[in-house]
Order: C-alpha cells, then sequence, then structure tokens
C-alpha cells in the first residue's frame, strides 16, 4: 500500500473534490462514520466518550463521530477547543449540525483532569496539517489525556505528529487506535509517531 505525506494526501482529497464531485462534507462525514465504527467494535458502550475537537476539519471529523455516538444512545461530551469564529467552514457546519442534536458542547474551553477520568477520548485536536509546535495549552492537555490512562482513538493521526516524517512537535497524543483515511501517512509508519498511533486502521 502506497504512504503518503500531507501534502500527497491534500492533491488527493483536492482531486476527490474537485474532479469526481464527493462533497468535501461528504467525506467529513464518511471519516467520522469510520472511527465511530471502530469505537463501537471495540468500547464498551456504557462509557462515557469525551471528543476533543480542534477549529479545523479535524475537528470537523470529531464533531461528526460525536453526533453520531450520541445518537446511537452513548454518553458524548465535546470540548471545542477554538471559538466558534475561528472554525474551518466545513467544522463550524458540523458545529451547526452536532448542537441541533443537544449534544453537549463546551466551546472555547479544556476539560479539567476530572473530565478525563474513566472515560474514552476521541482525539480529533489536530490532524495532518500541523507543521509547526503546539501551543502550550494544547501541550499542556495533552499530558493530561496520555497520563489519565484512559483509551484514546485519534481521528486521522495523533495530535502532535508530524504526517510527514513521524516526529513530534511539541508534545504528542499517545493513541490506544488511530483511524486514517485514503492512505496511511509516513507519521503513522516512522518513529515515534509509529508508537503514537497504536493500532492504525485505514
Amino acid at each position: 500500500m502506497k504512504i503518503v505525506n500531507a501534502e500527497e494526501m491534500r492533491e488527493i482529497d483536492r482531486v476527490t473534490i474537485e474532479e469526481y464531485g464527493i462533497t468535501s462534507s461528504v467525506l467529513m462525514e464518511r471519516a467520522g462514520l469510520a472511527v465511530v465504527g471502530r469505537i463501537m467494535d471495540l468500547c464498551d458502550p456504557s462509557k462515557r466518550v469525551v471528543v476533543l475537537s480542534g477549529g479545523g476539519n479535524n475537528g470537523g471529523d470529531g464533531l461528526v463521530v460525536a453526533r453520531n455516538l450520541h445518537n446511537k444512545g452513548l454518553d458524548v461530551s465535546v470540548y471545542l477547543l477554538s471559538t466558534t469564529d475561528r472554525l474551518s467552514r466545513d467544522c463550524k457546519s458540523q458545529f451547526t449540525i452536532a448542537k441541533k442534536t443537544g449534544l453537549k458542547i463546551s466551546e472555547g474551553i479544556l476539560p479539567g483532569t476530572g473530565d478525563l477520568q474513566n472515560v474514552v477520548v476521541v482525539d480529533a485536536v489536530i490532524g495532518t496539517g500541523l507543521n509547526k509546535p503546539v501551543k502550550e495549552k494544547i501541550a499542556g492537555l495533552i499530558e493530561r489525556v496520555n497520563d489519565a490512562g484512559n483509551t484514546v482513538f485519534a481521528v486521522d493521526i495523533p495530535t502532535g505528529i508530524s504526517s510527514d516524517d513521524g516526529k513530534v512537535m511539541g508534545a504528542a497524543i499517545r493513541a490506544d487506535v488511530t483511524v486514517t483515511f485514503g492512505l496511511p501517512k509516513l507519521g503513522h509508519v516512522l518513529s515515534p509517531g509509529a508508537e503514537h498511533s497504536g493500532k492504525l486502521y485505514i
């Protein structure tokens, strides 16, 4: 199977959207549903799920995950780590849809240590577009998530891992499971990204 970097994956997505006419919102829904499927297969549905969503398209994927788990009857809380005026177009669209379902969304705040106890964590903070070290507040959140000992599902790639070379960009989530889309990225197979990705599903 071919392994790609971030730019190559962006080009594949561009072709899919512009030449094949599959919209970005459809791709986002498909991505989120793929993660939902793995969570339902691998986790106790009675456990509370905490979804950590950034303001970009990775965060939009996370909102799709949260909405669909909520619709299946799971106890889901979302922490949207961005203000609504800074969301990407597709993330904002997913935020609007999610709000209509009655999903619990905390906007612009980080979860406390108590919020991360005995839960399943979905990491949808920063995806393959990461090209600089994560901000200090995100690094602190990553440390709390890693220390909490929960099962962690990463959406596309663990936050803090460079998809181009697997390097840790300041701090990085240690996922038990990573669900990626399209093709695996270099960051999934090169150390230390491979170790942070856990079990990889494509």
